[in-house]
Protein backbone atom coordinates (compact mmCIF):
# COMPACT_ATOMS: atom_id res chain seq x y z
CA UNK A 1 0.00 0.00 0.00
CA UNK A 2 1.49 3.30 -1.05
CA UNK A 3 1.45 6.10 1.53
CA UNK A 4 1.03 9.74 0.43
CA UNK A 5 3.49 11.58 2.67
CA UNK A 6 2.25 15.04 1.64
CA UNK A 7 -1.30 14.15 2.63
CA UNK A 8 -0.17 12.96 6.05
CA UNK A 9 1.82 16.13 6.69
CA UNK A 10 -1.14 18.29 5.63
CA UNK A 11 -3.47 16.48 7.99
CA UNK A 12 -1.02 16.77 10.87
CA UNK A 13 -0.54 20.48 10.26
CA UNK A 14 -4.30 21.01 9.99
CA UNK A 15 -4.83 19.19 13.29
CA UNK A 16 -2.16 21.25 15.02
CA UNK A 17 -3.64 24.51 13.71
CA UNK A 18 -7.16 23.53 14.81
CA UNK A 19 -5.94 22.49 18.25
CA UNK A 20 -4.08 25.79 18.59
CA UNK A 21 -7.13 27.79 17.54
CA UNK A 22 -9.33 25.78 19.87
CA UNK A 23 -6.98 26.36 22.78
CA UNK A 24 -6.76 30.05 21.98
CA UNK A 25 -10.55 30.27 21.74
CA UNK A 26 -11.00 28.58 25.12
CA UNK A 27 -8.45 30.87 26.69
CA UNK A 28 -9.98 33.97 25.04
CA UNK A 29 -13.50 32.93 26.11
CA UNK A 30 -12.29 32.47 29.67
CA UNK A 31 -10.90 36.01 29.64
CA UNK A 32 -14.08 37.34 27.98
CA UNK A 33 -16.19 35.68 30.66
CA UNK A 34 -14.13 37.37 33.35
CA UNK A 35 -14.59 40.74 31.63
CA UNK A 36 -18.29 40.20 30.99
CA UNK A 37 -19.14 39.32 34.58
CA UNK A 38 -16.67 41.75 36.13
CA UNK A 39 -14.90 39.12 38.20
CA UNK A 40 -11.77 41.17 38.78
CA UNK A 41 -9.12 40.75 41.44
CA UNK A 42 -7.29 43.96 40.45
CA UNK A 43 -3.93 42.21 40.79
CA UNK A 44 -0.81 43.08 38.80
CA UNK A 45 -0.93 39.77 36.88
CA UNK A 46 -4.55 40.41 35.96
CA UNK A 47 -3.69 43.78 34.46
CA UNK A 48 -1.23 42.10 32.14
CA UNK A 49 -3.72 39.39 31.17
CA UNK A 50 -6.53 41.82 30.42
CA UNK A 51 -4.56 44.75 29.01
CA UNK A 52 -6.19 44.35 25.58
CA UNK A 53 -9.77 44.59 26.90
CA UNK A 54 -11.15 48.16 27.10
CA UNK A 55 -13.83 47.27 29.66
CA UNK A 56 -11.23 45.66 31.92
CA UNK A 57 -9.08 48.77 31.83
CA UNK A 58 -12.20 50.85 32.47
CA UNK A 59 -13.01 48.73 35.53
CA UNK A 60 -9.43 49.13 36.70
CA UNK A 61 -9.83 52.90 36.35
CA UNK A 62 -13.03 52.86 38.39
CA UNK A 63 -11.26 50.94 41.12
CA UNK A 64 -8.42 53.47 41.20
CA UNK A 65 -10.99 56.30 41.29
CA UNK A 66 -12.69 54.66 44.26
CA UNK A 67 -9.31 54.51 45.96
CA UNK A 68 -8.99 58.29 45.43
CA UNK A 69 -6.12 57.89 42.98
CA UNK A 70 -7.13 60.06 39.97
CA UNK A 71 -3.72 59.86 38.30
CA UNK A 72 -3.84 56.05 38.09
CA UNK A 73 -7.51 56.17 37.12
CA UNK A 74 -6.69 58.60 34.31
CA UNK A 75 -4.07 56.23 32.92
CA UNK A 76 -6.44 53.28 32.80
CA UNK A 77 -9.31 55.31 31.31
CA UNK A 78 -6.89 56.57 28.67
CA UNK A 79 -5.94 52.96 27.81
CA UNK A 80 -9.61 52.01 27.55
CA UNK A 81 -10.57 54.74 25.07
CA UNK A 82 -7.37 54.29 23.05
CA UNK A 83 -8.53 50.73 22.29
CA UNK A 84 -12.18 51.74 21.70
CA UNK A 85 -12.54 55.29 20.50
CA UNK A 86 -16.37 55.11 20.80
CA UNK A 87 -16.29 53.96 24.43
CA UNK A 88 -18.38 56.92 25.68
CA UNK A 89 -18.49 55.80 29.33
CA UNK A 90 -14.71 55.66 29.27
CA UNK A 91 -14.44 59.13 27.74
CA UNK A 92 -16.76 60.62 30.36
CA UNK A 93 -14.79 59.08 33.20
CA UNK A 94 -11.58 60.27 31.62
CA UNK A 95 -12.98 63.81 31.47
CA UNK A 96 -13.98 63.57 35.13
CA UNK A 97 -10.48 62.52 36.17
CA UNK A 98 -8.89 65.21 34.03
CA UNK A 99 -11.04 67.79 35.81
CA UNK A 100 -10.05 66.37 39.19
CA UNK A 101 -6.38 66.53 38.29
CA UNK A 102 -6.82 70.16 37.23
CA UNK A 103 -6.81 69.91 33.44
CA UNK A 104 -10.13 71.73 32.96
CA UNK A 105 -9.76 72.59 29.29
CA UNK A 106 -8.87 69.02 28.39
CA UNK A 107 -11.90 67.82 30.34
CA UNK A 108 -14.14 70.29 28.49
CA UNK A 109 -12.77 69.15 25.12
CA UNK A 110 -13.44 65.52 25.97
CA UNK A 111 -17.00 66.32 27.10
CA UNK A 112 -17.61 68.26 23.87
CA UNK A 113 -16.35 65.25 21.90
CA UNK A 114 -18.81 62.91 23.65
CA UNK A 115 -21.66 65.33 22.99
CA UNK A 116 -20.83 65.39 19.27
CA UNK A 117 -20.85 61.58 19.22
CA UNK A 118 -24.15 61.17 21.10
CA UNK A 119 -26.41 63.90 19.75
CA UNK A 120 -29.34 61.52 19.25
CA UNK A 121 -28.64 59.12 22.12
CA UNK A 122 -30.29 59.80 25.47
CA UNK A 123 -28.26 57.26 27.45
CA UNK A 124 -25.41 59.67 28.19
CA UNK A 125 -27.37 62.92 28.48
CA UNK A 126 -27.67 62.70 32.26
CA UNK A 127 -23.99 61.96 33.07
CA UNK A 128 -23.02 64.68 30.58
CA UNK A 129 -25.19 67.12 32.53
CA UNK A 130 -23.56 66.16 35.83
CA UNK A 131 -20.09 66.61 34.38
CA UNK A 132 -21.06 69.86 32.67
CA UNK A 133 -22.14 71.26 36.05
CA UNK A 134 -18.69 70.54 37.48
CA UNK A 135 -17.03 72.18 34.47
CA UNK A 136 -19.32 75.22 34.36
CA UNK A 137 -20.66 74.35 30.89
CA UNK A 138 -24.21 75.61 31.43
CA UNK A 139 -25.25 75.45 27.79
CA UNK A 140 -24.65 71.69 27.84
CA UNK A 141 -26.88 71.39 30.91
CA UNK A 142 -29.73 73.34 29.33
CA UNK A 143 -29.50 71.59 25.96
CA UNK A 144 -29.46 68.11 27.48
CA UNK A 145 -32.23 68.98 29.92
CA UNK A 146 -34.54 70.10 27.12
CA UNK A 147 -33.65 66.96 25.15
CA UNK A 148 -34.60 64.70 28.07
CA UNK A 149 -37.86 66.59 28.65
CA UNK A 150 -38.76 66.47 24.97
CA UNK A 151 -38.36 62.69 24.96
CA UNK A 152 -40.08 62.17 28.32
CA UNK A 153 -36.97 60.74 29.99
CA UNK A 154 -36.07 61.41 33.65
CA UNK A 155 -38.48 64.35 33.66
CA UNK A 156 -38.76 64.76 37.43
CA UNK A 157 -35.02 64.34 37.97
CA UNK A 158 -34.23 66.79 35.19
CA UNK A 159 -36.53 69.49 36.54
CA UNK A 160 -35.17 68.96 40.05
CA UNK A 161 -31.64 69.27 38.67
CA UNK A 162 -32.41 72.52 36.83
CA UNK A 163 -34.29 74.06 39.74
CA UNK A 164 -31.47 73.24 42.16
CA UNK A 165 -28.71 74.24 39.76
CA UNK A 166 -30.29 77.66 39.28
CA UNK A 167 -30.77 78.22 43.00
CA UNK A 168 -34.55 77.78 42.99
CA UNK A 169 -34.94 80.85 40.77
CA UNK A 170 -38.04 80.07 38.73
CA UNK A 171 -37.43 82.99 36.35
CA UNK A 172 -33.98 81.62 35.56
CA UNK A 173 -35.38 78.13 34.93
CA UNK A 174 -38.06 79.57 32.63
CA UNK A 175 -35.39 81.41 30.64
CA UNK A 176 -33.52 78.18 29.77
CA UNK A 177 -36.49 75.89 29.17
CA UNK A 178 -38.09 75.50 25.76
CA UNK A 179 -41.62 76.92 25.74
CA UNK A 180 -43.15 73.46 25.36
CA UNK A 181 -41.71 72.41 28.74
CA UNK A 182 -43.07 75.26 30.86
CA UNK A 183 -46.18 73.28 31.73
CA UNK A 184 -43.95 70.38 32.83
CA UNK A 185 -42.11 72.73 35.16
CA UNK A 186 -45.40 74.11 36.46
CA UNK A 187 -46.59 70.57 37.23
CA UNK A 188 -43.32 69.86 39.03
CA UNK A 189 -43.69 72.98 41.16
CA UNK A 190 -47.26 72.02 42.03
CA UNK A 191 -46.13 68.56 43.09
CA UNK A 192 -43.65 70.20 45.48
CA UNK A 193 -46.10 72.90 46.65
CA UNK A 194 -43.91 75.76 45.39
CA UNK A 195 -46.64 78.38 45.08
CA UNK A 196 -44.67 81.59 44.58
CA UNK A 197 -42.40 80.02 41.97
CA UNK A 198 -45.42 78.58 40.18
CA UNK A 199 -46.94 82.05 39.83
CA UNK A 200 -43.80 83.15 37.99
CA UNK A 201 -44.08 80.23 35.59
CA UNK A 202 -47.81 80.80 35.04
CA UNK A 203 -47.22 84.45 34.14
CA UNK A 204 -44.58 83.37 31.63
CA UNK A 205 -46.89 80.77 30.12
CA UNK A 206 -49.80 83.19 29.73
CA UNK A 207 -47.50 85.81 28.19
CA UNK A 208 -46.64 83.34 25.42
CA UNK A 209 -50.06 81.83 24.70
CA UNK A 210 -53.30 80.75 26.35
CA UNK A 211 -52.58 77.57 28.36
CA UNK A 212 -54.77 74.53 27.81
CA UNK A 213 -57.91 74.39 29.92
CA UNK A 214 -56.98 71.16 31.71
CA UNK A 215 -53.67 72.46 33.07
CA UNK A 216 -55.28 75.81 33.89
CA UNK A 217 -58.04 74.26 36.00
CA UNK A 218 -55.59 71.99 37.78
CA UNK A 219 -53.49 75.03 38.56
CA UNK A 220 -56.50 76.98 39.82
CA UNK A 221 -57.30 74.05 42.11
CA UNK A 222 -53.68 74.01 43.34
CA UNK A 223 -53.79 77.73 44.16
CA UNK A 224 -57.12 77.33 45.93
CA UNK A 225 -55.75 74.52 48.09
CA UNK A 226 -52.98 76.86 49.20
CA UNK A 227 -55.52 79.65 49.77
CA UNK A 228 -54.35 81.95 47.00
CA UNK A 229 -57.97 82.93 46.48
CA UNK A 230 -57.69 85.91 44.15
CA UNK A 231 -55.28 84.22 41.74
CA UNK A 232 -57.22 80.96 41.64
CA UNK A 233 -60.55 82.73 41.16
CA UNK A 234 -59.25 84.75 38.21
CA UNK A 235 -58.05 81.62 36.42
CA UNK A 236 -61.21 79.64 37.23
CA UNK A 237 -63.52 82.37 35.97
CA UNK A 238 -61.42 82.99 32.86
CA UNK A 239 -61.82 79.38 31.73
CA UNK A 240 -65.32 78.67 33.05
CA UNK A 241 -66.95 82.07 32.73
CA UNK A 242 -68.69 81.49 36.06
CA UNK A 243 -69.41 84.00 38.79
CA UNK A 244 -71.10 82.88 41.99
CA UNK A 245 -71.52 79.14 42.40
CA UNK A 246 -70.19 76.55 39.96
CA UNK A 247 -72.60 73.91 38.66
CA UNK A 248 -75.36 75.19 40.99
CA UNK A 249 -78.00 72.79 39.71
CA UNK A 250 -75.74 69.75 39.28
CA UNK A 251 -76.41 69.80 35.55
CA UNK A 252 -72.84 68.62 34.79
CA UNK A 253 -70.62 66.01 36.41
CA UNK A 254 -68.99 66.96 39.69
CA UNK A 255 -65.26 67.39 39.01
CA UNK A 256 -64.17 67.53 42.64
CA UNK A 257 -61.67 70.32 42.11
CA UNK A 258 -61.42 74.07 42.27
CA UNK A 259 -64.69 75.87 42.81
CA UNK A 260 -66.83 72.97 41.64
CA UNK A 261 -68.70 70.60 43.92
CA UNK A 262 -66.50 68.10 45.75
CA UNK A 263 -67.59 64.89 47.43
CA UNK A 264 -65.96 61.88 49.03
CA UNK A 265 -66.91 58.38 47.99
CA UNK A 266 -67.76 56.15 50.93
CA UNK A 267 -65.87 52.85 51.02
CA UNK A 268 -67.90 51.23 53.78
CA UNK A 269 -71.28 51.87 52.18
CA UNK A 270 -72.66 54.17 54.91
CA UNK A 271 -73.91 56.60 52.28
CA UNK A 272 -73.97 57.21 48.53
CA UNK A 273 -73.82 60.50 46.60
CA UNK A 274 -75.09 60.66 43.03
CA UNK A 275 -76.57 62.92 40.37
CA UNK A 276 -80.09 61.95 39.34
CA UNK A 277 -82.15 63.01 36.33
CA UNK A 278 -85.53 62.73 38.05
CA UNK A 279 -87.17 64.24 41.15
CA UNK A 280 -85.57 67.60 40.41
CA UNK A 281 -86.56 71.06 41.60
CA UNK A 282 -85.37 72.77 38.43
CA UNK A 283 -83.48 71.65 35.35
CA UNK A 284 -82.65 68.09 34.39
CA UNK A 285 -80.55 66.99 37.36
CA UNK A 286 -80.38 67.15 41.14
CA UNK A 287 -78.03 65.73 43.75
CA UNK A 288 -79.21 62.78 45.86
CA UNK A 289 -77.61 61.51 49.07
CA UNK A 290 -78.69 58.11 50.42
CA UNK A 291 -77.93 57.15 54.02
CA UNK A 292 -77.86 53.36 54.59
CA UNK A 293 -78.32 53.13 58.39
CA UNK A 294 -74.92 51.53 58.94
CA UNK A 295 -73.20 54.27 60.92
CA UNK A 296 -73.76 57.20 63.25
CA UNK A 297 -71.92 59.24 60.73
CA UNK A 298 -70.40 62.68 61.06
CA UNK A 299 -71.18 63.80 57.52
CA UNK A 300 -69.24 66.61 55.80
CA UNK A 301 -68.52 64.93 52.48
CA UNK A 302 -70.30 67.25 50.00
CA UNK A 303 -69.10 70.83 49.70
CA UNK A 304 -68.20 73.71 47.39
CA UNK A 305 -65.82 76.62 47.94
CA UNK A 306 -67.17 79.98 46.80
CA UNK A 307 -65.47 83.36 46.43
CA UNK A 308 -66.96 86.53 47.84
CA UNK A 309 -65.94 90.07 48.72
CA UNK A 310 -64.83 90.77 52.28
CA UNK A 311 -67.25 92.83 54.38
CA UNK A 312 -70.11 92.19 51.97
CA UNK A 313 -73.57 90.73 52.57
CA UNK A 314 -74.76 87.71 50.58
CA UNK A 315 -77.79 85.50 50.22
CA UNK A 316 -77.55 81.78 49.49
CA UNK A 317 -80.71 80.13 48.20
CA UNK A 318 -81.17 76.39 47.62
CA UNK A 319 -83.89 73.77 47.32
CA UNK A 320 -84.15 70.47 49.22
CA UNK A 321 -86.40 67.44 49.49
CA UNK A 322 -86.25 64.49 51.93
CA UNK A 323 -87.62 61.00 52.40
CA UNK A 324 -87.49 59.05 55.65
CA UNK A 325 -84.45 60.73 57.24
CA UNK A 326 -84.15 59.28 60.73
CA UNK A 327 -82.54 60.17 64.08
CA UNK A 328 -82.64 63.45 65.95
CA UNK A 329 -79.63 64.68 64.01
CA UNK A 330 -80.61 65.29 60.42
CA UNK A 331 -78.71 67.04 57.67
CA UNK A 332 -78.33 70.77 57.11
CA UNK A 333 -76.47 73.24 54.89
CA UNK A 334 -73.77 75.30 56.58
CA UNK A 335 -71.53 78.16 55.46
CA UNK A 336 -68.18 78.92 57.07
CA UNK A 337 -65.08 80.94 56.23
CA UNK A 338 -62.41 79.25 54.13
CA UNK A 339 -59.45 81.61 54.53
CA UNK A 340 -60.55 83.45 57.70
CA UNK A 341 -62.49 82.66 60.84
CA UNK A 342 -65.54 84.59 61.96
CA UNK A 343 -68.17 83.19 59.61
CA UNK A 344 -70.58 80.36 60.36
CA UNK A 345 -74.22 80.10 59.32
CA UNK A 346 -76.43 77.01 59.30
CA UNK A 347 -79.71 76.30 57.56
CA UNK A 348 -82.65 74.37 59.03
CA UNK A 349 -82.10 70.72 59.98
CA UNK A 350 -83.72 68.27 57.57
CA UNK A 351 -85.40 65.17 59.01
CA UNK A 352 -88.38 63.00 58.10
CA UNK A 353 -90.17 63.22 54.75
CA UNK A 354 -90.85 66.52 52.99
CA UNK A 355 -91.53 67.72 49.47
CA UNK A 356 -89.39 70.32 47.79
CA UNK A 357 -88.61 73.38 49.92
CA UNK A 358 -86.63 76.48 49.08
CA UNK A 359 -84.44 78.03 51.78
CA UNK A 360 -82.46 81.28 51.91
CA UNK A 361 -79.49 81.98 54.17
CA UNK A 362 -78.01 85.44 54.54
CA UNK A 363 -74.45 85.87 55.71
CA UNK A 364 -71.80 88.54 56.02
CA UNK A 365 -68.20 88.00 54.91
CA UNK A 366 -65.72 89.01 57.66
CA UNK A 367 -62.87 91.42 57.03
CA UNK A 368 -60.07 89.73 55.10
CA UNK A 369 -62.22 86.73 54.18
CA UNK A 370 -62.29 86.11 50.40
CA UNK A 371 -63.81 82.62 50.27
CA UNK A 372 -66.37 80.51 52.10
CA UNK A 373 -67.41 76.87 52.10
CA UNK A 374 -70.97 75.74 51.41
CA UNK A 375 -71.26 72.27 52.90
CA UNK A 376 -73.83 69.58 53.56
CA UNK A 377 -73.42 68.58 57.21
CA UNK A 378 -74.74 66.08 59.74
CA UNK A 379 -73.57 65.84 63.35
CA UNK A 380 -73.39 62.50 65.20
CA UNK A 381 -76.34 61.65 67.43
CA UNK A 382 -76.00 60.81 71.13
CA UNK A 383 -79.13 58.64 71.17
CA UNK A 384 -79.37 54.87 71.03
CA UNK A 385 -80.99 54.88 67.56
CA UNK A 386 -78.22 56.97 66.06
CA UNK A 387 -77.54 55.28 62.70
CA UNK A 388 -79.09 57.55 60.09
CA UNK A 389 -81.16 56.30 57.16
CA UNK A 390 -83.11 58.10 54.46
CA UNK A 391 -82.65 60.12 51.30
CA UNK A 392 -81.99 63.79 50.66
CA UNK A 393 -82.19 65.73 47.38
CA UNK A 394 -80.52 69.11 46.75
CA UNK A 395 -80.91 71.42 43.75
CA UNK A 396 -80.65 74.96 42.38
CA UNK A 397 -78.08 76.73 44.58
CA UNK A 398 -77.92 80.47 43.97
CA UNK A 399 -75.58 83.06 45.45
CA UNK A 400 -76.25 86.78 45.24
CA UNK A 401 -74.58 89.81 46.75
CA UNK A 402 -77.13 92.00 48.50
CA UNK A 403 -75.06 94.77 50.04
CA UNK A 404 -72.17 95.90 52.19
CA UNK A 405 -74.11 96.98 55.27
CA UNK A 406 -73.06 94.97 58.31
CA UNK A 407 -75.40 96.94 60.58
CA UNK A 408 -78.49 96.01 58.59
CA UNK A 409 -77.36 92.40 58.50
CA UNK A 410 -77.01 92.25 62.30
CA UNK A 411 -80.49 93.76 62.75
Amino acid sequence: MRINLNSIIFRILTTVILLTLGGWTLYHNWLQRQVRFGNYTYSTDEVELLKNYPKAMYARGLNAWAQQDPDTAERYFQQAVSMDVLFIDGWLRLAETEAEIGRQERAKNILTFTIDQTKRAFRWKWPQMLLARELGMNEVIYSNANYLLTHGILEQDTLQFLHTHLGGNASAVVSVLDEEHLDDYLEWLMNWSRVEESLTVWRSMTAISVPEKEIALRYANFLLQHKYITESKDIWQQYNGIAGMTNPGFETELTGRGYDWCYWKEKEGAYEVMRVNHDTWEGDYALRVDFRGRENISFYHVYQIITADPQAKYRLTYAWKSQGITTDQGTFIEIYGYDREGLHRAGPMITGTHGWHEVSLEFYMPEGCHAAVVRLRRLPSNRFDSKITGTLWLDDFRLEKIGNDLKSFLQ
